[in-house]
């Protein structure tokens, strides 16, 4: 009775073993357009945040995931919920906030986007702003942070919007260092520099 018990046990263990071995499927890669890769945001004032959303478009008939997204500062924050999945032939974004509290002067930014590229596994996003102090005294980091969370703004920004989100503006050429489909990759060779 006991054997009889056993091989049960072993008849169950090997048909999980399968089930679960069965279900292994391989992520095929997945080429993308990146709209404006690389940005030159206006000046904004120390203290504010900027919202910030880069356009991926996925040309391939493949998903794409975007599994990781690492930042080279603590001030921007990824608002994706991870992973991103963007359906063939579809277009989704990587939402991003920057905060100015703790920067003063020109600041250039790289964010680094992991997953299933054609040809690498990552996507390099590049934006860059000069950040203005308020005024000629310079606060501190607990003045400027007591005053972001008061939230003193005015009415003119609720009818005009946010200074920070004036817009950006990009190079007239295209980055070698985005990913792009075949299309892209002529018109980049036939107007080489």
């Amino acid at each position: 009775m006991k054997n009889k018990f056993t091989r049960r046990q072993l008849i169950l263990l090997t048909v999980i073993v399968l089930i679960f071995s069965s279900c292994h499927k391989n992520l095929k890669p997945a080429t993308v357009i990146v709209v404006d890769p690389v940005r030159h945001y206006y000046p904004v004032l120390q203290g504010e945040m900027m919202s910030i959303a880069y356009e991926i478009e996925n040309t391939s008939n493949n998903p794409l995931f975007i599994q990781e997204i690492q930042t080279t500062c603590g001030c921007i924050v990824p608002r994706n919920q991870l992973p991103i999945v963007i359906l063939p032939h579809k277009s989704g974004a990587v939402f991003l906030s920057f905060n100015t509290i703790k920067n003063t002067g020109y600041v250039d930014h790289f964010v680094y986007c992991y997953g299933n590229f054609q040809d690498t596994t990552c996507i390099e996003l590049q934006f860059d702003t000069n950040v203005v102090p308020q005024n000629d005294y310079v606060h501190d980091y607990e003045q400027l942070w007591h005053e972001q969370a008061t939230g003193a703004e005015s009415l003119r920004d609720f009818v005009d919007g946010m200074p920070s989100q004036k817009g950006y503006y990009t190079n007239t050429y295209i980055t070698p260092r985005t990913t792009f489909n075949e299309e892209v990759q002529e018109v980049i060779d036939e107007h080489s520099f």
